[in-house]
């Protein structure tokens, strides 16, 4: 008897375990006008990166394994850092999610969830025509202080952050 609940607590804290780790991976959610403004404007006193990028562009894929390592780098700083796919929203179990996961991402994403792509696209800087990557950095006011188009370098990306942090 002794060797069956033994079995049954050995399987019943596996169990645990495997839905402890599954719930504690990185969830995707959409962000809509309200959601995207109120992550821009609630800063609390920390700056923040956020990245516009998409499963589908390869240089996007190729600049996010630094910017994962940026967040970790200043994860104990006041810099959050934060993702927007423009993948669709339907895409978020079948290709957002998945990438998210495979790069230990520990930032929030999102799926851009918009009326239009114009709607989107001016939520940012009105110079920005939509092109991915782009990087945009909010000061600790949620006022725009810098704007990189294109995949940047792991360097160019920290001394972005710098600049607007006043580190070195």
């Amino acid at each position: 008897m002794s060797f069956r609940i033994a079995i049954q607590s050995q399987a019943l804290l596996g169990f645990i375990f495997f839905a402890t780790v599954f719930t504690s991976a990185q969830s995707v959610q959409t962000i809509n006008q309200k959601g995207l403004d109120s992550l821009i404007a609630q800063r609390n006193g920390t700056i923040l990166l956020l990245n516009v990028w998409a499963t589908w562009c390869i240089p996007c894929k190729e600049e996010f394994p630094d910017l994962v390592k940026l967040s970790k780098e200043f994860g104990g700083s006041k810099v959050a850092f934060a993702a927007i796919s423009v993948d669709f929203p339907d895409e978020i179990d079948s290709k957002v999610t998945p990438f998210v996961k495979k790069m230990k991402t520990p930032f929030p994403v999102f799926v851009a969830d918009f009326p239009s792509q114009d709607a989107f696209i001016n939520s940012f800087d009105k110079e920005w025509g939509g092109a991915v990557p782009a990087t945009f950095i909010y000061d600790k006011n949620g006022v725009q202080q810098k704007y990189l188009l294109g995949k940047q370098r792991y360097d160019q990306l920290k001394k972005a952050i710098e600049d607007v942090t006043g580190k070195r």
